[in-house]
């Protein structure tokens, strides 16, 4: 009867304890969102965050909605015939119109609410898209794609090419300039540049009117997975398979921090309070993980597939935060710094709240 009496106490003690242990293990639940049967290339928000725009290799742009995390449609082009995979896409900031890059070399313009406007035939496998960033102007975009010879449009070369939306021509092509296939392509601060990234580590920052190339920067060993900037553009972070993320200056084209992680990263970026008037974030979020083809070899433990926040100006790792079943391909934060959107190699896409603690306690300053 003793027995039967401590194990009684034991299990009045489990009961009693279980609900904040609970609370204390298992704290800020990401929402899993498997809308994707191939894996993400790009999550992008808009500009207010209400929505954001996730896009996979196996043809489907869904939006979804941040706060109840719900997808609201698809975008699809007209005819229903199966597009093949998407690389990229954005949203102008005014929430009206879509672009999406396809890799057959069709870029496809949507309004927002989903309804086809028109089909640029660019040729070549399509890798990037983006809107200019002046704010009510935004009627120019920057693309770039890789070389393809086709019966159609015969043979295509790498080039870097802006295009006017309405009336729509063709503003700039950079094509014998460019010293091998860019990757991504962004504008630079004012819409003055553009800046691309290659597989050979280096980073190209041409001019934006007449496409001369302004600055070569051989930014890291490997090539650069991932590049992003913050707010003004005067930042930019790089990520590449070298395992570093780097911050750079974009007025003097300088690296002024660097992060070394573990792991091949595959996208960095800055978190939107790290000038925050009150309460800043001086963060980077960082990730990556084993490439996709070494991945059965190891458990999802030490794939390192975890979401990195690091210090942006000490360069130290502040946490992790577990994350997908294969490499993390794409990473956005919410547009007010409360949290994070990742998309994976495994087709999923994970959006993660900070908890109160983030924001309260001294170590995350």
């Amino acid at each position: 009867s003793s027995d039967l009496s401590k194990e009684h106490s034991l299990l009045k003690t489990l009961v009693f304890v279980s609900p904040r242990a609970s609370a204390h293990l298992f704290r800020m639940h990401p929402y899993l969102l498997h809308i994707h049967e191939r894996p993400l290339t790009l999550v992008k928000f808009n500009h207010d965050g209400d929505f954001f725009l996730t896009c996979a290799k196996d043809g489907e742009v869904n939006l979804m909605r941040t706060d109840p995390c719900e997808r609201v449609g698809t975008y699809q082009p007209a005819g229903g015939e199966k597009a093949g995979a998407v690389f990229a896409v954005d949203v102008t900031m005014d929430s009206r119109y879509v672009a999406v890059a396809y890799s057959d070399g069709k870029l496809i313009f949507y309004s927002f609410e989903g309804e086809q406007l028109q089909v640029l035939n660019h040729g070549g496998v399509l890798k990037y898209v983006e809107w200019n960033q002046k704010p009510g102007a935004q009627n120019m975009i920057v693309t770039c794609n890789d070389k393809f010879k086709s019966q159609a449009d015969g043979s295509v070369p790498n080039r870097i090419m802006v295009w006017q939306f309405e009336p729509r021509k063709k503003l700039l092509s950079i094509d014998d300039q460019l010293p091998m296939k860019a990757t991504k392509v962004k504008w630079g601060a004012f819409d003055e540049t553009l800046v691309s990234i290659f597989e050979e580590g280096t980073v190209a920052v041409w001019d934006a009117h007449d496409g001369h190339q302004i600055q070569l920067i051989q930014a890291h060993q490997a090539p650069v997975t991932g590049i992003n900037f913050s707010e003004d553009r005067l930042l930019m972070i790089t990520a590449s398979k070298d395992m570093t993320a780097k911050l750079w200056a974009m007025d003097e084209f300088e690296c002024v921090k660097e992060y070394k992680a573990d792991r091949p990263l595959n996208d960095a970026a800055i978190s939107p309070l790290y000038c925050a008037e009150k309460d800043a974030k001086l963060h980077v979020l960082l990730g990556g993980g084993q490439d996709a083809k070494d991945v059965t070899t190891t458990s999802n433990a030490s794939g390192k597939f975890e979401a990195l926040l690091w210090h942006m100006v000490y360069e130290e790792e502040i946490g992790t935060v577990k994350g997908h079943f294969g490499p993390m391909n794409t990473l956005a934060w919410f547009r007010d710094g409360k949290g994070f959107v990742t998309g994976g190699e495994d087709g999923y896409v994970r959006v993660h709240h900070f908890d109160k603690d983030y924001f309260t306690t001294k170590k995350f300053e």
